[in-house]
């Protein structure tokens, strides 16, 4: 799964990489579920714009979003395509969530010991994502982030892992007129190990209102 991320790149290493024309960051070190997060989505025009919402997919056949309960921070990627919940945004309403890092958690003797993955070559991880759109007054935008296995890298810590997109394979993603799994179920696997680095850091990233550079600094084991 994926429970908590960083974003912490400036802007202009996401619009370049995402090819939009802007992609405000505010520095975040431990975004948490229901927090705001901003992900980009391909129009049917061919451009791709950025949106902002609740990190907490609320799907788009819920009439009243205020009474909808779960909190559907993560996608299945396996069974995304036919769940109720996600079907309808695998469909018509992927994204791309950027992110600096993520967080996963390992027992470690008697407790827990979290760990930062970031990319080897310390450019922003690309994260699949689902969203759904709504106005303010019917509750805002929300998304989710989808998980696969993970890689051999994560196994180490965790059973599951988000889906890491290649740059190049953002095109594919995020067409509007592909229906999954026409060319696009290749996409929902683990990234190569080799992209990844994960190390120990502070675990007061276990509180969500802890948010600050010192979250990722690394720390002994």
């Amino acid at each position: 799964m994926c429970g908590r991320f960083t974003l912490y790149h400036d802007e202009d290493d996401l619009t370049g990489l995402l090819d939009v024309a802007a992609f405000p960051v505010t520095r975040r070190y431990n975004v948490a579920p229901t927090q705001l997060v901003s992900w980009v989505r391909q129009r049917p025009d061919g451009e791709r714009e950025t949106l902002a919402g609740r990190w907490g997919l609320i799907p788009a056949w819920v009439d009243d979003p205020s009474v909808f309960k779960a909190t559907l921070i993560n996608a299945r990627s396996e069974t995304a395509a036919v769940k109720p919940s996600f079907r309808d945004a695998m469909r018509r309403a992927r994204c791309v969530i950027p992110a600096s890092g993520f967080y996963e958690w390992r027992r470690v003797g008697g407790r827990k010991q979290p760990f930062h993955v970031v990319r080897t070559d310390g450019t922003p991880l690309l994260l699949a994502g689902l969203y759904a759109e709504r106005t303010a007054e019917e509750g805002g935008n929300s998304a989710a982030i989808l998980t696969c296995q993970a890689n051999d890298i994560i196994a180490a810590i965790h059973d599951r892992m988000p889906v890491v997109l290649a740059a190049g394979e953002l095109d594919r993603w995020l067409d509007p007129t592909r229906q999954p799994p026409d060319g696009i179920g290749d996409l929902l696997a683990p990234c190569p190990s080799e992209w990844l680095l994960a190390y120990p850091v502070d675990p007061r990233v276990g509180n969500p209102s802890a948010d600050d550079p010192g979250l990722v600094e690394p720390r002994p084991n």
